[in-house]
């Protein structure tokens, strides 16, 4: 009788812990639930992305949970919809991918004064959140461009030379929000280096406190140095 005691608390004490056990993992419904979730949410944050680029990977990326979401619970039209929508994103991504956009600069003293603070004003809030402490008047004493993608006006280009030392001081490099997608400064510091290198410019150096520049610095090919320029991060890139 005793092991027959011994033996039932034995088996009651493995069903609660397999009933344990089971209780730590999700349902089906629960897991569906949580991928539904979860590509709303995505499909929430690409709406907040202005850049393009941005935009339709984490809307593909929503849409593409959406569909398997719609699937997994038998509906059908949500999973067509949003599995449609996800094909454009694909599209597009592989048009973004196969861009062959044409790049240009061209001096500050060409393109004319008026146009470019009309330029300066209309984006004056967001060049200031990415260079706060670079003024009007400081392009327009340095050597100053207007940045051009398939001749349409997109951004800001500034520089300190310093050919005694063969370098420069990169005072701005502003991409308006549609197009920050890295493409310019790829062409600009690869592509087209002998603008610089032709100058005996071997050496280009940036400073900056705000995060999303620097991210994008190094995305250019810029290393960051353990250096510091009035407590400011300094990058530096090599020709």
């Amino acid at each position: 009788m005793e092991q027959e005691i011994i033996n039932i608390a034995t088996v009651t004490a493995n069903l609660a812990t397999s009933q344990d056990i089971a209780n730590t993992f999700l349902t089906k419904q629960q897991f569906f639930e949580i991928l539904g979730y979860v590509g709303s949410l995505v499909v929430a944050i690409s709406l907040s992305f202005s850049s393009i680029w941005k935009m339709r990977i984490y809307n593909f990326l929503g849409c593409l949970l959406f569909t398997i979401y719609g699937l997994c619970i038998g509906a059908i039209p949500l999973a067509i919809a949003n599995g449609y929508i996800a094909l454009l994103d694909a599209y597009h991504i592989i048009n973004l991918l196969n861009d062959q956009s044409r790049f240009s600069l061209d001096e500050l003293g060409n393109i004319g004064e008026t146009y470019f603070k009309k330029f300066y004003n209309f984006y004056e809030d967001d060049i200031r959140a990415y260079f706060p402490d670079v003024t009007y008047m400081d392009l327009e004493k340095n050597e100053t461009y207007i940045m051009f993608r398939d001749m349409i006006p997109i951004g800001i280009f500034s520089i300190i030379p310093n050919i005694k030392e063969n370098k420069a001081e990169i005072l701005m490099e502003y991409v308006i929000p549609k197009f920050r997608d890295a493409k310019f400064g790829a062409y600009l510091y690869n592509k087209k280096a002998y603008l610089f290198t032709d100058r005996k410019i071997l050496t280009l150096e940036a400073t900056s406190k705000v995060i999303a520049h620097q991210e994008y610095l190094k995305k250019v090919g810029f290393t960051e140095l353990e250096e510091k320029k009035d407590g400011l991060s300094v990058f530096s890139k090599k020709f």
